[in-house]
């Protein structure tokens, strides 16, 4: 069963950030291994965010990501690097 993807806007905000030959890299991932496979190739996640899910997608690029199993969607919430994907991004400057 493919998950449909679904992009939240801090994501695409987050994407247009990254350099293009590695956004399209991790937009290859997603479309084609996360979407076939979201529960086994993600990594659950712990304390505040509990529900969502991690995967590695390009060197140390992460994808924040809750899985909506009855709509068979995947929302892409965050894109970043490991060091900065868990930071609230509206406390960046």
């Amino acid at each position: 069963m493919t998950y449909s993807i679904q992009w939240h806007e801090e994501a695409i905000k987050d994407l247009q950030t990254i350099e293009q030959q590695k956004q399209k890299k991790i937009i290859a991932k997603i479309k084609d291994y996360l979407s076939k496979d979201p529960l086994s190739l993600g990594k659950s996640l712990k304390g505040i965010f509990k529900g969502l899910y991690r995967y590695r997608c390009y060197g140390s690029y992460r994808v924040i990501y809750a899985i909506d199993r009855e709509s068979v969607i995947i929302l892409i919430l965050r894109i970043a690097d490991r060091k900065d994907v868990y930071q609230n991004p509206a406390n960046e400057n």
